[in-house]
This record gives structure tokens, sequence and C-alpha cells, in this order.
């Protein structure tokens, strides 16, 4: 049990890191306004982002908690792990594409902006900022309903009503490594923010989502494969009776 505990809190903390750490509006945005106007405004666009992004999950697990009445049934999970494979596997794909050719455009647009570019007086227009292009990004939106159509079942199978409350906080946990991280590099390492610093980290979440993917493809041949297996034992059984009347 406690393995099991570990695995899936684990697997919200990812899923918190994954979301928040490749390249997109809101690190673009945190580290221009954090270039321009100090690292404070980084961790302000981090916390709304945190907040867009906890909103969508939260939305999606409370909804799939009272909407679907029975998460430990085994066809209702196969059919949401078909969900999640059809999502995060081409997603995970996706970004590893990126690894090779957005990285470097994209940063080099961005960086010429930079100098250029100003920032809000006031922090909170960051953070607004961070909580709307995260909640009306429709990618965002599609991740959260991926992951957890993977996570949700498997959460519920171990603790119950309380998976989501569990989610929330370790989800949130990873969010907020990606967003102090960033603020931590761009306040005493900005030279390292490059196309390299983000090859790595789209790669690093490509690989996630298709670990992600890969354990949604496993219950679905698990599931499929003990039904092969409930059948061969019908029609085993069916011969067996069969034979026993005749003799």
């Amino acid at each position: 049990m406690f393995v099991s505990n570990v695995h899936v809190l684990a697997a919200a903390y990812l899923m918190g890191l994954a979301a928040a750490a490749p390249l997109g509006p809101v690190n673009m945005l945190a580290i221009h306004r954090g270039m321009i106007g100090g690292w404070r405004h980084t961790l302000a666009c981090g916390i709304g982002s945190v907040a867009g992004d906890l909103i969508l999950f939260s939305l999606v697990l409370l909804g799939g908690r009272y909407l679907l009445s029975d998460l430990s049934n085994p066809t209702l999970q196969t059919v949401l792990a078909v969900i999640g494979l059809i999502i995060l596997l081409p997603l995970g794909l996706y970004f590893l594409v990126r690894v090779v050719k957005e990285p470097l455009r994209a940063y080099a647009g961005a960086r010429k902006r930079w100098d250029e570019g100003t920032v809000p007086a006031h922090l909170a227009t960051d953070v607004a900022a961070g909580t709307a292009l995260t909640i009306f990004n429709p990618a965002t939106m599609i991740y959260w309903v991926g992951v957890s159509s993977n996570w949700l079942p498997f959460a519920h199978s171990i603790f119950g009503s309380k998976a989501p409350m569990w989610g929330i906080l370790m989800t949130a946990s990873g969010l907020m490594t990606w967003f102090t991280t960033l603020t931590f590099v761009v306040r005493f390492m900005p030279h390292r923010l490059g196309p390299t610093f983000f090859r790595l980290v789209n790669a690093a979440f490509g690989f996630i989502l298709l670990a992600f993917a890969t354990f949604c493809a496993i219950v679905v041949y698990h599931h499929f494969l003990s039904r092969h297996f409930i059948s061969a034992g019908g029609v085993g059984s069916c011969s067996f009776w069969v034979l026993k009347q005749r003799l």
C-alpha cells in the first residue's frame, strides 16, 4: 500500500511539473518580465500560472469524481485510459519534435523583444496575465483532461474520496517547483536561459507525457487481455460440460 501511495503522489507531482515546464506563452512571459523588471515579476507570472493550472485541474478532477459514478469499474477505467492515450501520445511526440525545431526560433524571436519591452508597475498585473494565459490555453485544457483521465481512477482506488485533495496538493507542489527554479535561474543565472535550456525542458516534458501514455496503453492492454482469458475460459468450460454430458 505504501508503494502504491508513493506512486500516485509522485505521478501527481510530475503532472504539475510537466504542466509548468514546457516552453510556451507563460514561461516566455515570465522570463521576459523577469529579465527586464527583476525576478519578482517572474515569480508573479508563475503564481498566476499555478492558480490557472489548479483551477483547470480542479474542474477536471471534481467533474470526473462526481459525474462518473463508479471510478473503480474496469470498463470505465479502460475508457479513460483510451482517452488519455489518444491525448498524451500525440502531445508527447509533439514536444519531442519541438526539441529539434521550435526552441531556436521561439527563443530567438522572444529575445529580440526583451530589450525593447516594458513591465507593468504592479505585480498583480503579472499574476493576472499568467492566470489568463494558462486558463485560456487550449493545449493546457487538453493536457489536464489527458493526464487526469489517466491518474484519477488509479488515485481513487488508493485514496477514495480524498484523491482530488491529494492530487491538487501534489500538483501544486510540482507547479511551484518549476516556477521557483525558473525564478532562481532568472535571478542568479540568466545567462543559462537559452535554446539548450529549453531543448532539455521540452525533451523532459515529452518523455513524461510518453510515460503517462505508456501507462494508459498498459491499462488498455491488460483489460483486453483479461477479457480474452475470460472468454477463453468460458468456451473451455462449455466444451468440458458438453464432453461430460456425452460421456
